[in-house]
């Protein structure tokens, strides 16, 4: 990521502080992320930029997290099991 993808394109002096997704409306306290959710990027100055929808926006322009198969993620705890 260059440094001026890093800086506040609003106001130029912020730099990234959060990316998120979400789709959870702005009274829900929890994020949710959705084929819906939209990146969220937050920054210091207080600005957020609202980017494209996860379903339909252009995998190489989201700032995501990406895994190889040799790279799985952890499973979760069976809930069943106490």
């Amino acid at each position: 990521m260059s440094e001026s993808a890093t800086r506040c394109p609003i106001c130029g002096k912020g730099t990234l502080a959060d990316i998120g997704y979400d789709a959870a409306p702005a009274t829900q306290r929890e994020p949710e992320q959705q084929p819906d959710s939209r990146q969220i990027d937050t920054y210091t100055c207080g600005h957020q930029v609202i980017g494209e929808r996860l379903a339909t926006a252009d995998g190489e322009e989201l700032d995501i997290e990406r895994r190889t198969s040799d790279e799985p993620a952890e499973p979760l705890p069976d809930p069943d099991i106490s």
